[in-house]
C-alpha cells in the first residue's frame, strides 16, 4: 500500500478532467457494481498474500499484527480489517465526514469478507506446503490486489477507510500528503511487527511493484470504462 498512496494524488489528478467530462453519462449502478467487484479482488488479493505468510504490505502488516496478538488463526484477517476498519470510519465520520461514502462503505462490507473466504479456501485447496508454491500464491495475491485497487481508483466513488485517514491527518498537519504517506506506512508496518507480524520477501515486492502495478491498471481500467460510457 505504500507505493499505492505515492500514486493516488498522481491518479486522482491524471484522471480528474476524464470523470468530469463523463461525470453526467455515467451509469452510477455500475460505478458501484464495479467497486463491489474491486472490493472482492482487494480481499482476494489480500487472502493470497496473507495464505502465503511470506509478508504482506504496509496495512496487510498491520492487519496481521493485531490478528497475531489476539491469536486469531489465519483466516480471521478479514475480520480484523472490518473492525480496524469501522473504527476509522466512525473517525472519520464525526471528523470528515466529506470522506466516508459508498465506495468506503461498499469497501469495508466486501474486502474483510473476501479476504477471510480466499484465506481459507486455500488452506482447504492447496495441500503443498512449498515456498516455490506459496511465493506464486503471494505474487498472485499482489497482481489481484493490485487490480482490484486500480478498479477502485478508476471508477473513483469513494476512498478506503486508511485512505481517508491519511487525508484527515494532511488537512489536520498541512503537511504534505506524500510526507504523510510514507510516515503513515512505516507506522502502521512498525506497529504491525511489534505486534508480532510475519515480514518477508513478499513485504519487499508489494511495496517495490503495488504502485506501478495499480497506476497501470487505474490507466487501463478508466480507458475501457469511458470509452465504453461514451459508446453508449
Amino acid at each position: 500500500m505504500f507505493v499505492f498512496y505515492l500514486n493516488y494524488d498522481y491518479l486522482q489528478v491524471q484522471f480528474y478532467n476524464v470523470c468530469m467530462k463523463n461525470k453526467n453519462t455515467r451509469n452510477y449502478v455500475i460505478d458501484i457494481l464495479l467497486t463491489a467487484f474491486a472490493a472482492l479482488l482487494c480481499g482476494t488479493g489480500c487472502g493470497f498474500m496473507n495464505y502465503a505468510s511470506l509478508g504482506m504490505d504496509s496495512i496487510g502488516t498491520l492487519y496481521d499484527g493485531i490478528r497475531t496478538a489476539f491469536n486469531l488463526s489465519l483466516d480471521s484477517i478479514g475480520t480484523v480489517s472490518m473492525c480496524l476498519s469501522v473504527i476509522l470510519i466512525i473517525i472519520l465520520f464525526f471528523i470528515k465526514r466529506k470522506y466516508v461514502s459508498i465506495g468506503t462503505l461498499i469497501y469495508f462490507l466486501i474486502y474483510g469478507v473476501f479476504a477471510n473466504l480466499s484465506t481459507a479456501a486455500l488452506q482447504r485447496i492447496i495441500t503443498e506446503d512449498s515456498i516455490p508454491v506459496k511465493a506464486t500464491t503471494g505474487i498472485l495475491g499482489i497482481l489481484i490486489l493490485s487490480f482490484g485497487l486500480g478498479i477502485y481508483i478508476a471508477v473513483d466513488i469513494g476512498v478506503d477507510p486508511f485512505t481517508g485517514i491519511i487525508l484527515l491527518i494532511t488537512d489536520i498537519t498541512h503537511k504534505k500528503l506524500e510526507i504523510i504517506k510514507i510516515i503513515f506506512d512505516i507506522i502502521t508496518i512498525v506497529i504491525g511487527i511489534l505486534l508480532g507480524a510475519r515480514i518477508g520477501a513478499l513485504t519487499v515486492i508489494a511495496t517495490l511493484t503495488e504502485g506501478p502495478l495499480i497506476a497501470f491498471f487505474t490507466k487501463k481500467v478508466q480507458a475501457f470504462y469511458f470509452k465504453k460510457i461514451r459508446s453508449i
